[in-house]
């Protein structure tokens, strides 16, 4: 009985992630707007029944892609937070890595991630979700503080890596053409400031 179990519960795994692995294609090329959940299921070989057993709606899919980038957006901020007395240089590179470390999943994954946020509103508490796990994974920067000071310092962390998304998107998803180094000089010495309490 138990391997039945076993077997029922890893092909639901499998079908959520291809009803996911088709949301990302067809928000890819058409935008999270324009799809239907009919074309995520038709897209995976499943139904629209099938679609609802795993997801209420397009948002749910949304926050599925979304989990797919936390772990490695978590262990890059654990890697900088890991710095004990960090210079510029050394968040220059960390920034340099980040930048360079994208595979063309994660590049899609964050354009359907960010398109999303964009197309519907009601996933700004979400996208508020994810980025409170990222400033979780820095505990050694916010037990600095004392109690009293440590939602200010949450919020500082939330505006600077709100700040590094959008840059990464404009930088990493759309390619835009502005020389590289500058930017990242500028995010490095910003980092670097908020890393010192400056």
């Amino acid at each position: 009985m138990e391997r039945t179990g076993g077997l029922r519960e890893a092909q639901r795994r499998l079908t959520r992630e291809r009803l996911v692995d088709a949301a990302v294609d067809l928000f890819s090329q058409r935008g999270f707007r324009a799809v239907t959940i009919e074309q995520i299921a038709a897209a995976a070989g499943a139904n629209r029944a099938t679609f609802y057993l795993h997801f209420r709606n397009k948002e749910d899919v949304a926050n599925a892609i979304g989990d797919r980038l936390v772990p490695n957006i978590q262990a890059n901020f654990a890697a900088l937070d890991a710095l004990v007395d960090p210079t510029k240089d050394a968040v220059r590179a960390w920034l340099a890595a980040g930048m360079a470390d994208q595979t063309e999943e994660r590049r899609n994954l964050l354009a359907v991630a960010t398109e999303a946020n964009v197309a519907d509103p009601d996933l700004a508490d979400d996208y508020l979700r994810f980025i409170n796990l990222f400033i979780d994974s820095m505990p050694r920067y916010l037990a600095r503080f004392p109690d009293a000071e440590r939602p200010a310092a949450r919020m500082r962390l939330l505006m600077q890596m709100v700040q590094l998304e959008r840059l990464s998107y404009v930088v990493i998803v759309q390619r835009a053409s502005m020389p590289l180094d500058p930017l990242l000089d500028a995010m490095a010495e910003s980092w670097w400031r908020l890393l010192r309490g400056g």
